[in-house]
């Protein structure tokens, strides 16, 4: 069948175009998308052209989706109808990036999530990138007396504090845009505008954080940030050393200062997108209502507005942290 997506074409090019779809075969389900939400870091690199195993151009970028299933083929167990999280299509012309900006979507059956009673598929368009943040948390394995610092507050960041204070540490996030740091603070998270890093975390944190959430995107952010790690004491004390997890967006190598690291004896972590396991764990914070993501949506837009999203998202000083496009 014949749908629409947004595509890339080429460095910084941004088009809606037609895609082809294939029909249900087997255990699939065509998903008639409602909203799909932008993840900024991965799908601003993917348009920059810098995304390591990126697809040849055009392609559907974007991989956080809601809709319904409107199509199904044979030995499919939920309904036409059943309100969905999927990440996108698994076949299309243009060939997906992930290919969550399509007005359809082709899945099996088992790669859809049907969404909680009570979440609303609008909130629901972020739960990919929800699910990054909870996974980084379950990494990090925080404990309510912990302390934690969370450097950045584009959409990850913003998503890492709330999720963290949800978990019971004791958060403190950094921002260089007001807007930014207003949007945290609007959820109860504890937040100030640094223009300096270091005096600023240690006004609130002197004797440093136990958990350093990096989203900042920024390799010249590390080697600064990790001088807010707690010192680790000399004793026969089986304390283990503070965490720094990794959660910016980037597209090469960046170097650690071994020498600093070294003396906290830091714990890097790494995570690797996310697992299902986390998304239904994001739905079901949203159904509980230990997370609200709302206000976080700074646009919702048509598909054919796409190239001034992107460029909005894109600005050196952008106050959007996200937006979500209406395929309704």
């Amino acid at each position: 069948m014949q749908t629409t997506a947004i595509t890339f074409t080429g460095v910084n090019r941004v088009a809606v175009a037609l895609a082809e779809i294939p029909d249900p075969g087997p255990g699939q389900v065509l998903v008639k998308a409602a909203y799909s939400g932008v993840s900024p870091g991965t799908e601003l690199r993917c348009l920059a052209g810098k995304q390591p195993d990126a697809v040849a151009w055009p392609f559907i970028p974007g991989y956080s989706q809601t809709g319904v299933i409107a199509a199904r083929g044979e030995g499919v167990n939920l309904p036409v109808g059943t309100p969905v999280f999927c990440t996108g299509t698994a076949a299309s012309t243009p060939a997906p990036m992930w290919g969550g900006h399509v007005a359809h979507a082709l899945r099996a059956e088992h790669d859809v999530i049907p969404l909680p009673a009570g979440v609303e598929m609008l909130d629901a368009s972020l739960a990919h990138m929800i699910a990054i943040a909870y996974h980084g948390l379950r990494l990090a394995r925080p404990l309510p007396h912990e302390q934690v610092v969370v450097i950045g507050l584009g959409l990850i960041g913003q998503l890492s504090a709330r999720i963290f204070t949800a978990a019971g540490a004791r958060v403190f996030a950094v921002d260089r845009i007001a807007a930014r740091v207003a949007l945290a603070q609007s959820d109860g998270v504890q937040t100030l505008l640094a223009n300096d890093l270091a005096e600023t975390v240690r006004d609130v944190f002197p004797d440093g954080a136990d958990i350093i959430v990096d989203a900042s995107g920024a390799p010249t952010v590390l080697a600064q940030a990790i001088h807010l790690a707690r010192d680790l004491p000399w004793g026969d004390t089986p304390t283990p050393g503070a965490r720094y997890l990794v959660q910016g967006s980037y597209p090469a190598e960046f170097a650690i200062p071994y020498q600093a690291a070294f003396r906290k004896e830091l714990t890097f972590l790494l995570p690797r997108d996310m697992q299902p396991r986390d998304v239904r764990a994001s739905l079901d914070l949203l159904a509980r209502g230990r997370l609200t993501v709302r206000n976080l949506i700074g646009h919702i837009a048509a598909p054919e507005a796409a190239p001034e999203v992107y460029a909005a998202l894109a600005g050196p000083n952008a106050e959007l942290v996200t937006a979500v496009f209406d395929w309704r």
